[in-house]
């Protein structure tokens, strides 16, 4: 299984480019587009934390990833929706994040059943 701060920072530089490029792609420039990116950044900011294995930024950033994901998929329209530039993108990041919880909940189920709690600390 791949470490949960390489998912966390691979989904925050998705969240980042794509969110960038729907702000910079749409000639209104709406501020609330800045939500994706700002929210990629905040993850990326907890990603020293997760490799230490600090719990409770495990916890926040799985509930902000969840969130995240929800929020973006909620953007979507589905009466206009078409394979334009603007849907793939929102769909690339929704997917990206909810792929992101699947590994951070796999990630603590198996850490669970292992009793120890050693199961990432080959790399500290």
């Amino acid at each position: 299984m791949v470490h949960p701060y390489i998912i966390n920072t691979v989904n925050a530089l998705v969240l980042i480019i794509a969110g960038l490029l729907l702000y910079f792609g749409n000639p209104a420039k709406p501020p609330t587009a800045l939500v994706a990116p700002f929210v990629g950044i905040l993850l990326l900011a907890c990603t020293y934390h997760l490799r230490k294995h600090n719990r409770f930024v495990f916890n926040t950033v799985t509930a902000l990833t969840l969130l995240a994901g929800l929020v973006i998929i909620w953007q979507i329209e589905p009466e206009v929706f078409e394979w334009n530039l603007h849907h793939i993108l929102l769909l690339l990041m929704c997917l990206s994040c909810f792929m992101a919880v699947v590994v951070y909940v796999g990630t603590f189920v198996q850490e669970r059943r292992m009793r120890n709690n050693n199961i990432y600390k080959d790399d500290l």
